[in-house]
């Protein structure tokens, strides 16, 4: 088989354009050199690897989690990313990343694509252990991102603490539930001046 490194160079400028969108959460709160979608992924794949031996119950397949955590944001390579306060415009997000990857994957082997493609709508349907491990790290990446922007001073976060959704991630996970409330509390404190 010989490889077409054109093809190739057109699939790995379409990954590098993670490096330089910013997550527009941030953005919209005033932070205008927060994390790019490729930090977050980062932050995903990181914690995904570290926390799965955390979790004794159920059993969760961590090679495929991961691989699951390095995939999810792809599709932001061509639609950019859709925050969470305008997912109601955007009824068929899902559908466009879909669409997105398939795209960004056209110029690699049937089987990438086939792989692919099966681990993002396993993601976005939510329904095995991994899809909902990987779906509580995002939230958790967010949490762990949210504190240190407080921490550096940006104000304007609350949303992402008062959204009762993100915490309803964790209760399938109590190790992850149990550091998600930690950092709730460790930001009430904050927040009332007692640290």
């Amino acid at each position: 088989m010989t490889t077409d490194c054109n093809k190739l160079d057109t699939v790995f400028r379409d990954f590098l354009t993670l490096k330089k969108l910013r997550r527009t959460g941030w953005q919209l709160r005033g932070i205008r050199e927060g994390e790019s979608i490729a930090d977050h992924c980062f932050g995903v794949v990181l914690l995904t690897h570290l926390l799965i031996p955390e979790i004794s119950s159920p059993q969760i397949n961590r090679e495929k989690a991961v691989a699951m955590a390095i995939i999810h944001e792809l599709g932001e390579t061509r639609i950019g990313d859709i925050p969470y306060t305008t997912l109601k415009y955007f009824p068929d997000k899902s559908k466009m990343e879909y669409d997105a990857i398939t795209d960004v994957l056209e110029p690699l082997s049937a089987n990438t694509k086939e792989e692919t493609l099966k681990l993002f709508v396993e993601f976005e349907e939510g329904k095995t252990i991994e899809a909902r491990f990987v779906k509580a790290i995002d939230k958790l990446e967010m949490l762990v991102t949210a504190a240190e922007y407080e921490k550096a001073g940006f104000s304007g976060l609350t949303d992402f603490w008062e959204n009762p959704f993100t915490f309803k991630v964790f209760e399938e996970f109590q190790p992850l539930a149990q550091y998600a409330k930690y950092l709730l509390n460790k930001r009430r404190q904050r927040v009332n001046g007692e640290l």
